[in-house]
């Protein structure tokens, strides 16, 4: 069903979807000239995020979110150890919290690295490198001019026909584009880190991936998949960000089947397989889970991070949906809750809300969600965070159900019994009024107890 949903939402996107979103900048390297991509973030189409706003305006950089074909960056990896389509920089702007920033582009992995960092203050640039970089790159499925954009690579110059990068060309190219930076002033509002990537392309022309079909289909047979689509064969590759419905992890895969076995079983064909994702621009980290929301009545809607909780964030979305919406009816609010390990997802949450629902949730008045109130249902007593009573509790929450008063209780005490000896001497001295001015917001709220009658309950009890 989730599947479904997914593909409902995102059948008429043409948005790129990559795992993650960040502000992108293109470098094209020919004829032994560097030129660093002149469009604006506004040619491109871009949006602007809170946290990465002042980098894209400082060196127009747009997100890797905007329409597939202006991006021009195709990109059908489906896991880490797939080879990389381009020659790929990784950067950071980092800004301490006296606010000086470094802008740091980093190659290569250790031992074989090379690295160059700007000051921003002083204007002085760094490089620091050990080895020769060694790129691992695909050869045959990407091509640019009727050419492997492997081969174009070669023939600019960038890397040899061993996938060596050209030290050379490419100190010549990071120090264009640093000093291109150090022509514009950027003055950052808050310390932080930003990620950034920077693709170093032959030139600006059209780049196309080719797919290699798992058979033969000359008699071009097509059929009709379980999402009504038409089909000339079943999905194969694995699933580029929805990794619950993939078979990467073969304890998930049904019948432990694999590539277009897996996907037959599914009765799910390979373009409707490609509209199989969940929004990364819609997906926001929420106590180090990805939460995503959609409205599949309108896919194109756009929700703003509060980075404020998962409650704060679902009363920011409905207060938003409650002022833009038209025909309230039609709202469903799809919430997706998953925990991410590396290549592995678990479906933790799926959930639709209508209006009439989030009008329940929120209808007092003083329910004014606490900044991260759910930090007090999260076991960080061992090495890894337990959500289990964080997950009961949101889950039971979007579905309208009041929580028993006895778990909440019992869970407070145990963690009251591992923080006691902590607090009779806080170092943080609000740690403990937070955990009680929070577990009497739980207490209150979601047990569902007349206020009045609550009122009476002293929080020591706990």
């Amino acid at each position: 069903m989730l599947a479904y949903e997914l593909f409902l939402s995102n059948k008429n996107s043409t948005k790129n979807n990559p795992k993650k979103q960040f502000p992108i900048k293109k470098i094209f390297y020919k004829n032994n000239d560097a030129v660093i991509d002149s469009k604006t973030c506004e040619q491109y189409g871009s949006e602007f995020t809170r946290d990465t706003e002042q980098l894209q305006n400082w060196l127009q950089m747009p997100l890797n979110t905007i329409d597939v074909k202006e991006l021009n960056l195709p990109d059908f990896r489906t896991g880490t150890r797939s080879a990389n389509p381009y020659v790929e920089v990784y950067g950071k702007l980092e800004t301490n919290n006296s606010l000086e920033s470094k802008f740091v582009l980093s190659m290569g992995q250790k031992p074989n690295y090379i690295n160059y960092t700007l000051d921003l203050a002083s204007g002085e640039i760094l490089n620091n490198f050990n080895g020769t970089v060694v790129l691992d790159l695909d050869r045959e499925k990407y091509f640019q001019n009727s050419n492997t954009l492997f081969s174009e690579y070669i023939k600019s110059k960038i890397i040899n026909d061993d996938g060596f990068l050209n030290m050379t060309v490419y100190d010549k190219i990071i120090c264009k584009f640093l000093d291109t930076a150090k022509k514009y002033k950027l003055d950052m509002k808050k310390p932080g880190k930003i990620p950034f990537r920077v693709y170093i392309l032959p030139d600006d022309s059209t780049i196309e991936f080719r797919k290699q079909t798992q058979k033969e289909n000359s008699e071009n047979i097509t059929f009709t998949d379980y999402f009504g689509n038409t089909a000339l064969e079943y999905a194969s590759t694995p699933t580029k960000t929805a990794k619950f419905l993939s078979y990467d992890d073969p304890a998930f895969s049904i019948n432990c089947t694999q590539t277009e076995s897996f996907y037959k079983n599914l009765g799910i064909g390979s373009s409707s397989q490609e509209k199989i994702f969940t929004n990364t621009a819609q997906t926001f980290t929420i106590n180090r889970l990805d939460w995503t929301f959609v409205d599949i009545s309108n896919p194109d809607y756009k929700f703003k991070e509060t980075k404020k909780g998962i409650l704060t964030q679902l009363y920011e979305n409905y207060n938003m949906l409650e002022k833009d919406k038209g025909d309230s009816s039609r709202v469903q609010l799809k919430v997706i809750c998953i925990k991410s390990d590396q290549a592995k997802q678990e479906l933790l949450i799926d959930e639709n809300l209508t209006m009439d629902k989030m009008e329940n949730m929120f209808y007092q008045k003083d329910f004014i969600p606490h900044l991260c109130l759910e930090k007090v249902l999260i076991d960080n007593s061992g090495k890894k965070p337990i959500w289990d009573t964080y997950l009961y509790v949101i889950k039971n929450i979007l579905a309208g159900n009041k929580i028993p008063r006895t778990y909440l209780l019992s869970f407070f005490n145990k963690i009251l019994k591992q923080k006691r000896y902590d607090w009779i001497n806080p170092k943080n001295k609000s740690e403990p009024e937070e955990f009680f001015q929070r577990s009497d917001f739980c207490l209150k709220h979601f047990t569902g107890y007349d206020s009045k009658k609550y009122d009476d309950y002293q929080t020591d009890q706990v």
